[in-house]
């Protein structure tokens, strides 16, 4: 029973480069700049989203199936568990300053939620280190690809919920540092509809976004 949990890697990249770039994006924005504000915070709330999403979907279809068929890493997966939960309450912090951000863009929300951003970034940083080193090595050995698939599916399913254009900015996230070998493979993965879509709109759609978040098409890397 092998897996290649490629996408794991993938998606991982996006959480660690835009969680890193929010305090940078926070920063810029001036004292009552509701507009702004408000597209920061929304697009932080996305990422937020996304990693409650992923999380979940490790929590209810791996974590017991490697409990129960790898006994002799149990610490290793009680470990994830633990620093889900430690980031849980990390992504509370950042909601509750996030949301009086986004409305009135006032500079002590901003330093505030700046600070538990670079806080939460810290952590994920920490589990996804810990989590690609020691885990999914784990998922490869002992999750087979249909059970792989279902938990990319669970990850992925707040994606319909969202309108079209963000769904597109969140795969063309995904696909921005791949290399070409993993967007084909990645792509090969995504039902034919959407397929198309991505490659009639995706990039422009992307780009615009991009280019409104960060006055650029390229994120900055910090």
């Amino acid at each position: 029973m092998t897996t290649d949990a490629f996408e794991m890697a993938l998606v991982h990249r996006v959480f660690r480069r835009e969680l890193g770039n929010a305090s940078y994006l926070i920063g810029g924005v001036a004292a009552g700049d509701k507009t702004r504000s408000g597209l920061i915070a929304t697009h932080l709330g996305h990422m937020l989203a996304a990693l409650h999403h992923h999380h979940a979907a490790e929590e209810d279809l791996l974590w017991p199936k490697l409990h129960t068929r790898v006994s002799l890493r149990d610490n290793d997966v009680v470990r994830m568990e633990a620093q889900h939960a430690g980031i849980a309450e990390s992504v509370e912090k950042v909601e509750s300053l996030r949301v009086l951000w986004a409305t009135s863009a006032e500079p002590r929300f901003a330093r505030q939620l700046r600070a538990a951003v670079e806080e939460l970034a810290a952590n994920v940083n920490e589990h996804l280190e810990d989590e690609e080193r020691n885990v999914v090595p784990l998922i490869n050995e002992h999750i087979n690809a249909d059970e792989w698939a279902e938990c990319i599916e669970r990850g992925a399913a707040f994606l319909p919920k969202m309108n079209v254009r963000m769904a597109l900015v969140f795969v063309g996230l995904v696909l921005q540092e791949a290399t070409p070998a993993e967007q084909q493979l990645l792509l090969a993965g995504i039902p034919l509809p959407p397929r198309v879509l991505w490659r009639l709109l995706g990039k422009r759609t992307f780009e615009s976004y991009r280019t409104t978040l960060y006055g650029s098409a390229d994120a900055p890397q910090r």
